[in-house]
C-alpha cells in the first residue's frame, strides 16, 4: 500500500454483509482476513525492498497505489527512474505464478515528471484499465 489508504476493516465489513446468516459457520471470517497481508511503503526505497521481499506464490497481489511514494522530489528524478525500473522486475516476477494487480492515481499535471514515471509503468505492463470519474452534469437551464 503505496498510498497508506488501505483499511482492512472495509474488506471485514463487506465480507460480513455478503455472508449469508444460515452459512456462518462454515464461513470463518477470521481465516480469511488472516490470508490478507498487507505492507505499508512510505518511500520509494521501501517500496522496492517490500517488493523484493515479497516471496514469489500462487498467491494473489495486489499493490495498491504504487506511484504515491515515487512523487517525492527530494529524490532525484534520475534516481525514482531507477527505483521504479526495479521494481518491474520485481513485479514481473511475482506475476509468473500468480495474477498481479497495480493501482495508481493519476499524477498531478504541474508534474511532468511523474507522467512519465507512470508511462514507464504502463509500457510494462500486460493490460492497462482506466477509471474516470463521470463529469458532473448540470442540470438543464429553465432560463
Amino acid at each position: 500500500d503505496g498510498g497508506n489508504s488501505f483499511n482492512v476493516y472495509h474488506v471485514a465489513r463487506h465480507l460480513e454483509r455478503r455472508r449469508p446468516a444460515h452459512t456462518a459457520p462454515e464461513i470463518d471470517l477470521h481465516s480469511i482476513l488472516a490470508n490478507i497481508q498487507v505492507a505499508r511503503a512510505f518511500t520509494c526505497y521501501q517500496v522496492v525492498a517490500l517488493l523484493s521481499d515479497t516471496p514469489t506464490a500462487p498467491a494473489p497481489t495486489l499493490v495498491l497505489d504504487m506511484l504515491a511514494t515515487f512523487a517525492d522530489e527530494t529524490v532525484h528524478f534520475d534516481e525514482r527512474r531507477r527505483l521504479l525500473s526495479a521494481c518491474l522486475l520485481e513485479l514481473h516476477r511475482l506475476s509468473r505464478l500468480a495474477p498481479l494487480g497495480v493501482s495508481v492515481r493519476l499524477p498531478r499535471v504541474d508534474k511532468p515528471e511523474n507522467a512519465r514515471l507512470l508511462a514507464i509503468l504502463e509500457d510494462a505492463a500486460d493490460q492497462v484499465y482506466r477509471y474516470e470519474l463521470p463529469v458532473p452534469q448540470s442540470p438543464p437551464r429553465l432560463f
